[in-house]
């Protein structure tokens, strides 16, 4: 059986660094840029010990000849302390609303859904403690 040192979910893009900023202003640091100055290929951020990277949907169909599409087919589900405060941070931070959060039909999660600038689907999910 493999053993992982890391795992990181790449996000095709149109516009990379739109992308990457909704993400650093949710509080996630930059870890990776490529290259260092000019246009973007690549930037990565981290939470929670998992890296998103922001991928240049154009270098994907150039260089490496792999079909890309930005947007739609993806979605990252970010668990938090707090659905509605990040929801709101979220929407600041360029989202587009696709659900306001809500309760689960059982009671124990609360989540809502966004789209990212690029239109990535984000869902935001919180654990609700139970009495």
């Amino acid at each position: 059986m493999a053993k992982f040192d890391a795992v990181q979910v790449n996000l095709w893009c149109a516009d990379v660094e739109r992308c990457a900023a909704f993400f650093r202003r949710l509080g996630m640091p930059e870890r990776f840029r490529f290259p260092p100055d000019g246009e973007p290929h690549q930037v990565e951020v981290e939470a929670a010990g998992v890296r998103i990277g922001s991928t240049s949907a154009r270098v994907g169909d150039e260089p490496f000849g792999i079909a890309t599409t930005p947007g739609e087919n993806t979605e990252v589900v970010l668990w938090c302390a707090d659905v509605d405060s990040l929801h709101r941070a979220a929407l600041d931070a360029g989202g587009e609303p696709l659900t306001t959060p809500t309760d689960s039909p059982d009671g124990r999660l609360r989540y809502a859904w966004l789209r990212d600038p690029e239109g990535h689907r984000v869902k935001l999910v919180q654990e609700r403690s139970r009495a």
